[in-house]
This record gives C-alpha cells, sequence and structure tokens, in this order.
C-alpha cells in the first residue's frame, strides 16, 4: 500500500501562530487500495525540553559523564481520525481529508531550537497498522508569545545608562582609570529596528585602546528538572567594531546594532529554557592588560513601543515564579467542512494599531540548532545545514529538523536618530 499524507494550516502556508490564537486545519490521507488499519490517530503537541551531558571526576579521579534533562508540556491532545471497533478497519481507497482546530494557550513559550534544548509544537498523524510498523507524519509549527512592549512596564520606553572603569598596575604605578560609558535611548526593542548605542570613552590611562566593540548577544538558560545545574549558551545576535582611543584622550560613538529575526525575551513562561538579552561594549587594549567591559539588558518583543503608552502596562516583578501550566486534552477537535470554512482569521497581537504594518518572518540566522535527545549527545561539529526544513513541509518521522520563524518589523528607526554626528568623534 502506497500511503502519503499532508498536513495544511488555513490561509498560514508557513504554519505561524502567536499564542492564544486558533489553529485551523485539514489533514489529507491518499491510499492507492484499500488497506486493513487499526487506528489513525491526529495529535498536536507542544512541549519544551533540555538535555546535556557533563564530564565529572569523583575523589578517585575517575571521569564520569552525567546527563541532565527536563521537559514540560504546553498542548498534549489527540483524536481518533480512523478507529477500528473490534479488531481492525479498513482504509478506502482514494483521499480523505479530516478538518481539525486546536486552541493554542495564552501563556505558551516561543518556538525555540538550541544546542541544548527546544520548545516545539506539532501536527502528527500516527497511523498504527497490524503487524507492521506505525506510519508517522509529522508538521512542525511557529508559536510566539505575545510579547507587547506596550505592556512590559513603562520603563522599557526610558533611557537607560551604565558606567564602569578600570585603572592598570598596582600602587605605586597605578594608572589614571579608564572610562566607559554606555547610554541607550530606550530599553524595548523589536526585530527590523535598530538600537542607537552611545558610547563615551575616556582614556585617562596610560594604555592605548586598540578597538571597541558592540555587540547585541542572547543569553540562553538552560535547566535541569531534577537538580539545580544549569548551562548557558551565549549568542552574538549583531556586532559593529570601532577604531582605539589613544591614551590621554576622550571619544565618541554611536553604533547602530541591527536587531534581526530572533525570539522574544521569555523568562516567565517556561521553567526549564530562559531568553535574555544584553547590549555588551568591550574595549580592547594593549598589552596583557584586561579588557574593560560593561553592559545593558535590554527586552526583545514582537509588538513595537509606541511614542505614548495607551494601554495600562502592567508591573512585573524582579522574582518570577512560573507555575506548571494545565492540559486541556480535549483542546483539539474535528469539524466539517463548513465550520471549517466558517473559522475566521486569527487577529494579530499588533491589529489594534494601524500605524504598524504587517511583519515578515525569517529564521534567527545566529542560532545555532543541534539534535537534543534525552539518550543521544549532540554532536558538536554538526553543521547548521544539515539542519535546514521548510516550515511548509510534512515530514515522515516525529523527531525532524525544523527551523522556526520569528517576525521581523519594517518600520522607520526614529530613536537611532539621535545627533548628527559621525560615528565616532573626538572631544
Amino acid at each position: 500500500m502506497v500511503l502519503s499524507c499532508e498536513i495544511d494550516f488555513k490561509d498560514n502556508p508557513f504554519g505561524i501562530y502567536y499564542a492564544g490564537q486558533v489553529i485551523s486545519g485539514r489533514v489529507s490521507l491518499n491510499a492507492d487500495k484499500e488497506k486493513l488499519v487499526k487506528s489513525i490517530i491526529l495529535k498536536i503537541k507542544g512541549f519544551a525540553m533540555t538535555y546535556w551531558t557533563e564530564d565529572e571526576t569523583d575523589v578517585e579521579n575517575k571521569s564520569t559523564e552525567e546527563s541532565y534533562s527536563g521537559h514540560e508540556d504546553y498542548i498534549h491532545s489527540k483524536v481518533d481520525l480512523l478507529v477500528a471497533e473490534g479488531a481492525d478497519v479498513a482504509l478506502k481507497p482514494g483521499t480523505h481529508v479530516y478538518n481539525f482546530v486546536c486552541q493554542i494557550p495564552a501563556v505558551c513559550p516561543s518556538s525555540f531550537e538550541g544546542t541544548h534544548g527546544r520548545v516545539r509544537y506539532t501536527v502528527t498523524v500516527k497511523v498504527i497498522r497490524p503487524w507492521k510498523f506505525d506510519l508517522t507524519y509529522s508538521r512542525p509549527f511557529t508559536v510566539l508569545k505575545i510579547m507587547d512592549l506596550n505592556r512590559e512596564g513603562l520603563f522599557l520606553n526610558t533611557p537607560a545608562q551604565s558606567e564602569d572603569q578600570r585603572t592598570y598596575n598596582c600602587w605605586p604605578c597605578r594608572s589614571e582609570p579608564l572610562r566607559l560609558h554606555l547610554s541607550l535611548p530606550q530599553r524595548g526593542f523589536v526585530p527590523g529596528q535598530t538600537i542607537p548605542v552611545a558610547v563615551l570613552i575616556t582614556n585617562d590611562s596610560h594604555i592605548g585602546v586598540e578597538q571597541i566593540e558592540a555587540s547585541l548577544v542572547m543569553m540562553v538558560l538552560y535547566y535541569s528538572q531534577h537538580s539545580v545545574d544549569t548551562i548557558t549558551e551565549r549568542f552574538v545576535v549583531s556586532k559593529k567594531q570601532g577604531e582605539g582611543v589613544t591614551r590621554n584622550s576622550k571619544k565618541q560613538y554611536i553604533f547602530e546594532l541591527p536587531v534581526p529575526a530572533t525570539p522574544p525575551t521569555c523568562f516567565d513562561l517556561c521553567r526549564i529554557i530562559q531568553i535574555a538579552y544584553q547590549v555588551v561594549v568591550e574595549t580592547k587594549v594593549k598589552g596583557w592588560h584586561i579588557n574593560e567591559r560593561v553592559h545593558l539588558p535590554v527586552t526583545i518583543g514582537n509588538v513595537p513601543l509606541n511614542k505614548q503608552l495607551t494601554q495600562q502596562p502592567r508591573s512585573i516583578p524582579v522574582e518570577v515564579e512560573v507555575v506548571a501550566q494545565q492540559l486541556d486534552e480535549k483542546a483539539l477537535v474535528l469539524v466539517d467542512d463548513a465550520a471549517a470554512a466558517a473559522m475566521p482569521a486569527p487577529v494579530n497581537p499588533w491589529a489594534a494599531d494601524a500605524t504598524i504594518d504587517p511583519p515578515s518572518y525569517a529564521e534567527a540566522v545566529h542560532i545555532r540548532a543541534g539534535p537534543v535527545k534525552s539518550n543521544v549527545k549532540p554532536p558538536a561539529n554538526r553543521s547548521r545545514k544539515s539542519q535546514e526544513f521548510s516550515p511548509s513541509t510534512t515530514q515522515t518521522k516525529e523527531n525532524c529538523p525544523f527551523t522556526p520563524l520569528y517576525a521581523v518589523f519594517h518600520i522607520n528607526n526614529e530613536t537611532a536618530k539621535l545627533q548628527d554626528i559621525d560615528r565616532s568623534t573626538w572631544i
């Protein structure tokens, strides 16, 4: 028997949804001849998982490999497309179409594929056959948490600054300080915007600065579910470099860091994977001296800041307790053709602001994804090319490669127009 399966989403060819929206789609099974099956099951799952290994040495100097893992579910619902009343049931030849809808919980974290963990959402069709291996067809899709910067606190629309200094050598030959001052016009941004990074370097020391580097850094923290162990992954999202500063001089810079497609900041929706961002400025000094570094945390969302906050912002506590979610096992239902055709298009989170154009969607090219399995150590030299996957394709295995897509807005970067000065100016 030749059996093929296609999983499609209504008016959403790439399968991109926001938390709280309703998935509407259909499953098309094509059989060339009649065949007995035990059942055909449609499942929608959303979950987060982590896995990594570490080499540890005991008191007898023996090395062992310890593994750490975590798992939590957000969607876990299934429905029977075809089920045998007795031993088996006949699947007739031809095309069989099943329409389905499923409510995505409003508190789901964004899709993410990292080296030591992932947040993934999939639609899976499983054909259970008597005396044969089961057939599995899977279609991952992207879910994005709603990160409205206008509702994450008034502080995101206010300037931020940070300052630090370093001296070189020891008393009595200690140098005057090298001062580094970093400032941002606001603390919240969306992909498609440019972060204007203003840097003032006051080099009163006798050590020359060879180069200055500004970067937007993504920090991912993976947790183990059964211990307090964690592992951190660092991705450089974008980077700009500037010329150095001679000793006993002062120089001002403005770096424009683009924010490409990337998952939004997430602390409060997933207990085992957390994502944060920061702007880092580092001076590279001559010789064996330690480089000076200063940073500021920023929030990456997917609804841009308004010039004036019109919505009531909610405050975010410093310590956020992430509570396990209740699963709705009946969220997935089958509907007839009329009900499927009448399903309204989902409302996007930025639709209330007519000045915001709909975004495009792209993959986060700075993220290195790897196979995350509880019984297989991810190879360190796995290339990204082997992980490429079209989000509009149905796969023949459940644990297939997948690349999520993230919103990129096309808006004017008014915040970048601070002053009419060069990228670097001697003072």
